[in-house]
């Protein structure tokens, strides 16, 4: 799926540090990393590490950063419908369809992406709601689907305008185990569809691990990048595969390193 040859993102010595009560936080400390066009990478670490704050720095919500973060050789100080966003709830329009909340997303779209006829409009929102397995839902309400439906029209919303890049904060995370299961697999074959280079943040080392070409491990506040693992288990992925168990467990014996905590317990 990848091609090494194509960096897509490139983050040099970034920092960024938080105003609060108590004086100065840093959040973020000395990132370096590079992404190849159509990798899949997970960003594991613990909560408040600051790995969501490194995925809205990527997509142009944050922009008080030193240091680089580069998107196709270009500066990242905006958002930009290059790199698609979804976040951890679904953040749907309640009073719009589920088709009209997909075709909210081609609005901010330049005009080499986006055809202003209708018609080629609806069919555009028509093949990203297919993508997602919402055909049949186009016409309901965010409050009639269940949260993996809702979250599947939020990846239909990012994908609308066939940015380059996606990224996801946790977007399993609210989704029981059942759900989320499948919600993984989804993401796998709109992955493969699609080719979209994907970054998912995550604090689930195993969903990590079933996902990515690479698992970048995060330390605890200030964040940084403690080791970036190479997953080659082979896909599809089984999770009773002896390599997926062992690079699973050497990344929870890695992640729990900097915390007393009894190892064998968790794997």
């Amino acid at each position: 799926m990848t091609d090494a040859n194509k960096e897509i993102l490139e983050i040099k010595n970034l920092n960024i540090n938080f105003t609060i009560d108590s004086g100065m936080l840093q959040v973020l400390n000395n990132i370096n990393l590079t992404i190849s066009k159509g990798e899949f990478i997970c960003i594991v670490g613990a909560s408040g590490c600051g790995k969501s704050t490194l995925l809205r720095i990527i997509g142009g919500l944050e922009q008080d950063y030193t240091g680089s973060c580069l998107f196709k050789g270009q500066e990242v100080r905006k958002p930009s419908v290059d790199r698609g966003f979804v976040f951890q709830e679904s953040r749907l329009f309640p009073w719009l369809t589920v088709e009209k909340n997909v075709e909210f997303g081609l609005r901010d779209a330049s005009e080499e992406k986006q055809n202003n006829n209708l018609k080629s409009k609806r069919k555009t929102v028509r093949q990203h709601l297919e993508l997602v397995g919402l055909e049949n839902f186009g016409k309901a309400y965010p409050n009639q689907l269940s949260g993996g439906m809702q979250q599947r029209a939020s990846i239909a919303r990012a994908l609308v305008n066939n940015p380059d890049m996606l990224l996801l904060d946790e977007p399993f995370g609210a989704l029981d185990a059942f759900t989320r299961i499948n919600m993984q697999q989804e993401i796998l074959k709109i992955w493969h569809k699609e080719k979209t280079t994907m970054i998912l943040v995550t604090h689930d080392i195993d969903e990590a691990v079933y996902l990515a070409d690479r698992v970048v491990l995060m330390s605890q506040r200030p964040g940084t990048i403690k080791r970036i693992v190479k997953n080659d288990v082979p896909r599809p992925r089984n999770r009773k595969n002896p390599e997926y168990t062992k690079i699973r467990n050497e990344i929870f014996e890695e992640f729990f390193s900097e915390f007393e905590t009894d190892i064998e317990y968790f794997i």
